[in-house]
């Protein structure tokens, strides 16, 4: 953990910024004193540390193969999964995505007017 050098009174807390003096010196800083900075555009901030985070792969196509570029979706959060399936016009959306819920890295299908829908629930980077 890097602690803010910016100001004495906060040696313990966490350090998010940080920016490199003329000589080459790191000066931290945590939160509260970055955003009193007065040169916000010298702030580096400090990567946040990577979790793991639920994402789901939507694919609808026709029964010979040929997905929908429009439609296909990686990844995407659960909410925001049910309701692009809705807006493709599928009628089953939320138990699709709550049967991938329940069992993640498998394929849930749902047939509605000639499409298939597709939705797999994976581990996936943060989602932005």
């Amino acid at each position: 953990m890097e602690a803010c050098t910016y100001e004495l009174d906060h040696s313990a807390i966490e350090a998010t910024h940080y920016y490199r003096t003329w000589e080459g010196d790191r000066v931290n800083l945590c939160f509260g004193c970055a955003s009193r900075y007065g040169y916000p555009e010298y702030l580096v901030e400090y990567p946040k540390p990577w979790k793991p985070e639920f994402g789901y792969l939507v694919n609808a196509h026709t029964g010979n193969g040929q997905s929908d570029p429009v439609s296909d979706l990686w990844p995407f959060e659960g909410e925001g999964t049910v309701q692009w399936l809705n807006i493709l016009g599928c009628r089953d959306s939320e138990n699709l995505v709550a049967d991938a819920a329940w069992e993640p890295y498998r394929a849930h299908y749902s047939e509605t007017s000639g499409l298939v829908y597709e939705v797999t629930r994976v581990t996936s980077l943060p989602l932005v």
